[in-house]
């Protein structure tokens, strides 16, 4: 069910803003995040976790100066953006419009910190 904790993954309603070679439009997708990776199924992507080099929040205005231009957004919204290694050992910098972005953000990076060796 979306939006519901499980013990095995989250699933959080997002849009896709860009970010990724692979992908040119925006897009309404879902986060899933598990112990493992993370899923976008609508795009047929998998990222493992290992290759997340970091994901963080980030506000509307960082963006303003960028290839990125969201004029129809609050003041002060945040959007997680992941920074990964794909495949071909690209790096990655993709840009989502989560609901619960904060949440979901804390969900991601608690779940890279449960990979990492003590």
């Amino acid at each position: 069910m979306l939006g519901k904790n499980d013990a095995a993954s989250t699933t959080y309603k997002a849009k896709y803003l860009g970010g990724h070679s692979g992908f040119q439009n925006a897009k309404a997708v879902h986060l899933v995040v598990t112990p493992e990776h993370i899923a976008i199924p609508e795009m047929k992507l998998t990222i493992p976790l290992n290759q997340i080099e970091n994901a963080q929040l980030v506000k509307e205005e960082k963006f303003a100066t960028s290839l990125i231009t969201l004029p129809w957004t609050k003041k002060n919204k945040k959007f997680i953006m992941l920074t990964f290694l794909d495949e071909n050992s690209y790096e990655e910098n993709m840009v989502l419009d989560v609901d619960k972005a904060e949440e979901a953000n804390t969900a991601i990076v608690s779940a890279q910190k449960h990979l990492q060796p003590p």
